[in-house]
């Protein structure tokens, strides 16, 4: 039998060993996080300093002070307050297309067999993961085709109800692949079940299959949200005055100088929303992720 100093020994050695590997652990967590957060803690330095300035270190807190002066400015500007405006109705509406386009898109996926289906899976596959030179060119397409439509007479140009129908067509391959994960994942038996009870399909996709995928469609309105909110190319193409074109378009001032302080402040504004999604849906997020619905 080993003696007790043998075994107090071993057990101090792989004690030692848990917490040394905890340690690590954790100090690496901790570096990582302050390399992620180092940027974003020099942009809201910079949001607060006095005068147009760009931090660049601690010390030009004691240089220059401290103010809100720019928060302030930013919010009282009516073509920041407008276009903020014109960003939650885009958002929002963009939100709504995606769920009624993609949902049921996916849920035929799933649960329906018809001709070309495979194909079409794939097709959603490689539009999903197209990017690049040819992402620019078929932004550049889509100016011309709806320059052509203003031309003839159909308001595109400076329409922010053009935006959402375009941010859904951008995010329906990805997304379809997403919730088709998702409702692959729920019993069909649920949908058979309920179809032989007398419910009608609409029935059994808007009071048992969605309510059954709530943390699915917090994700796919969420990346809706997020696609719409942040985009400002195809807004600038089209004239239409997004947050995110007027913050692009005012962070330079008169004789191209960089209004840093102010520009700071306004992109700090920007990303509020952005936050507090995160924050209010991190439990769906990890409930998603569970039952599979968020794969890389």
């Amino acid at each position: 039998m080993k003696s007790y100093l043998a075994v107090f020994k071993e057990s101090a050695s792989f004690l030692a060993s848990r917490y040394g590997v905890s340690i690590v652990a954790t100090v690496l967590g901790v570096l990582i996080v302050f390399a992620l957060l180092y940027p974003v803690l020099f942009v809201v330095i910079t949001s607060i300093l006095r005068g147009n300035v760009i931090a660049r270190g601690i010390e030009d807190i004691y240089k220059y002070g401290l103010s809100i002066e720019h928060y302030v400015t930013a919010i009282t500007d009516q073509a920041f307050y407008s276009s903020l405006q014109v960003s939650i109705l885009v958002s929002a509406l963009t939100i709504i297309t995606s769920l009624l386009v993609i949902t049921p898109a996916a849920y035929g996926f799933s649960r329906f067999k018809f001709w070309g289906k495979d194909t079409m899976l794939f097709a959603y596959l490689v539009m999903s993961q197209v990017g690049g030179g040819f992402g620019v060119a078929a932004i550049v397409a889509l100016f011309v085709f709806l320059a052509r439509l203003h031309s003839m007479g159909i308001p595109t140009l400076g329409n922010p109800f053009i935006l959402p129908l375009i941010y859904t067509a951008n995010q329906v391959p990805f997304q379809t692949w997403l919730l088709k994960s998702y409702f692959d994942a729920l019993p069909k038996e649920l949908d058979e079940a309920s179809f032989i009870d007398g419910a009608s399909w609409s029935q059994i996709v808007f009071k048992i299959v969605l309510p059954a995928s709530k943390s699915a469609m917090i994700i796919i309105a969420m990346f809706a949200f997020m696609a719409a909110w942040g985009e400002f190319l195809i807004a600038s193409f089209l004239k239409v005055n997004t947050l995110a074109k007027y913050i692009y378009e005012t962070a330079v001032g008169p004789g191209q100088q960089i209004n840093w302080s102010y520009f700071a402040a306004q992109a700090i504004l920007f990303a509020l929303p952005i936050v507090v999604l995160y924050a209010v849906a991190q439990r769906y997020i990890g409930e998603a992720m569970r039952y599979g619905a968020v794969k890389g």
